[in-house]
């Protein structure tokens, strides 16, 4: 591992780390590695969901706006005065 960060985690968390390191002959940052590489695949259809909430927010628009206030993008273009379905930014 070329390059390390402290994580913040629960001392309860910290704890089983350890543990688990020491259990498996790996090292605590391994350990870690290997746990968000598992969740990560594990969780990929949600990741995915959250990336295309990401681009749907960065395209601008309604999109970005529904985001913020947490409404329905239906509603910022009916107050808008756009019809729904319609263009929200640039493609």
């Amino acid at each position: 591992m070329a390059n390390q960060a402290p994580i913040k985690v629960s001392g309860e968390t910290k704890e089983r780390i350890r543990y688990l390191a020491a259990l498996t002959d790996a090292t605590q940052a391994q350990v870690v590695d290997r746990a968000v590489e598992e969740y990560a695949a594990r969780h990929a259809d949600a990741i995915n969901q959250g990336i295309e909430r990401a681009r749907l927010v960065l395209a601008g628009g309604a999109a970005i706006a529904a985001h913020l206030l947490d409404v329905p993008s239906e509603d910022i273009q009916r107050i808008a005065g756009q019809h729904p379905g319609a263009s929200a930014g640039p493609a």
